[in-house]
């Protein structure tokens, strides 16, 4: 595992999020147009519950969990900050 630091201003970055939420029937479309706002993915529905993945920065993931919360969250993961300098720039590795 290797840890670098990124300048916040010259890097792009991202989490990874996946939530379990239950999904009642009639209100099934709510979630999926709640989905579709964030441009989230939907990645496994069953009878009564729906994993939705979602990719994109710290406010746009906690907005979502606020939105989804109502309905109820069974379970969330979350990968935690990934980033990359913008350009040319790379990372370094002690190989090179």
């Amino acid at each position: 595992i290797k840890v670098s630091f990124i300048e916040p201003e010259n890097s792009v970055s991202r989490e990874l999020v996946m939530f379990k939420v239950n999904t009642e029937p009639e209100r099934r479309s709510e979630i999926i147009g709640i989905a579709e706002i964030f441009r989230a993915n939907i990645i496994d529905v069953s009878r009564d519950s729906m994993i939705i993945e979602l990719t994109g920065d710290k406010d746009k993931v906690n907005a979502m969990e606020e939105i989804l919360r109502p309905f109820g969250i069974k379970e969330l993961v979350r990968t935690g900050i990934i980033a990359m300098n913008r350009g040319n720039k790379c990372i370094e590795s002690p190989e090179q």
